[in-house]
C-alpha cells in the first residue's frame, strides 16, 4: 500500500528526521505540500489555537504562492521530486476575506497536479470531468467513519469508476488527538490488499496524473 502524506514545511516531524520521510519516499510514497505553517481560515471560530498571522484570511495570492514553493523546495530537498499535490489546511480552498475572498485555484494550478480540496464526503465523479484543485475527501478519523462505512464507500467508488479520497491525521491512539484506531486502519489495509484487483490504490498524485491524462480534469 501506498499514501500521500502532507507534510508543514516547518514540522517538527520533518525538521528533526529528514532522513525518515526521504526513506518514505524511497518506497513510493507521495510526500504532500501542506504548507509551511499550516495556515487556516479564522473566521469560524474554530481555529483559535492558531496564530493570529497564520490566517488565511489575510493571505494574498503572492503570499500563498511563495509560501507553497518555498514548502514545495523542502520536499525536493528531501524526494528529489518535481510533481506533487497540495493537502489543503483545515481543508480551506479560499484566501482573502469579504470582497476580497476568492478561490486558491489559480495559485494552485500552476505548482502542484492536484489538491486534496474540500471535506466535501463525496466520491469523486470522475467521468464527467473534475476540478482537480479541488478533488475533495472524506474524513476517516475515529468517529468520522467505521471501517464498514468507508469499505461501502469504496465499493461504491470502484462500482461507478470513481474516485473515494480519504483523510486520516493519525493512527492509534496516543498518537495524535485525530486518529483511526489501530484495528481499523489493520482491516482496511488488509481489505485494499485482498481487493487490489478491483480497487486501485495509490498516492494522491498518481491518480490525478492519470486522470488528467485520461483528459478528465476540467479545463482551466
Amino acid at each position: 500500500m501506498r499514501a500521500t502524506f502532507y507534510l508543514p514545511g516547518r514540522s517538527d516531524f520533518l525538521l528533526r528526521h529528514p532522513e525518515k520521510w526521504r526513506e518514505l519516499a524511497e518506497a513510493g510514497h507521495e510526500l504532500g505540500n501542506h504548507l509551511l505553517f499550516h495556515p487556516c481560515r479564522r473566521e469560524s471560530g474554530k481555529h483559535d489555537w492558531l496564530e493570529p498571522h497564520y490566517d488565511l484570511c489575510d493571505y494574498t495570492p503572492s503570499r500563498l504562492r511563495q509560501e507553497l514553493e518555498i514548502a514545495n523546495l523542502i520536499l525536493h530537498l528531501i524526494d528529489d521530486r518535481q510533481e506533487r499535490t497540495y493537502g489543503n489546511t483545515c481543508c480551506n480552498t479560499t484566501i482573502g476575506r469579504g470582497e476580497q475572498e476568492v478561490p486558491m485555484d489559480d495559485v494552485l494550478r500552476d505548482l502542484f497536479v492536484a489538491a486534496r480540496g474540500p471535506g466535501s464526503s463525496r466520491i469523486a465523479d470522475v467521468r464527467g470531468g473534475i476540478n482537480l484543485m479541488q478533488v475533495g475527501h472524506y474524513g476517516a478519523d475515529s468517529g468520522d467513519m467505521s471501517f464498514e462505512d468507508i469499505q461501502e464507500t469504496i465499493e461504491r467508488a470502484a462500482g461507478m469508476g470513481g474516485w473515494a479520497v480519504f483523510m486520516i491525521h493519525s493512527v492509534g491512539e496516543g498518537s495524535y488527538h485525530l486518529y483511526m484506531e489501530t484495528p481499523t486502519h489493520e482491516r482496511l489495509v488488509s481489505w485494499l490488499g485482498a481487493n487490489k484487483a478491483d480497487v486501485w490504490t495509490a498516492p494522491l498524485v498518481e491518480v490525478a496524473k492519470y486522470v488528467r491524462n485520461c483528459g478528465k480534469a476540467q479545463k482551466r
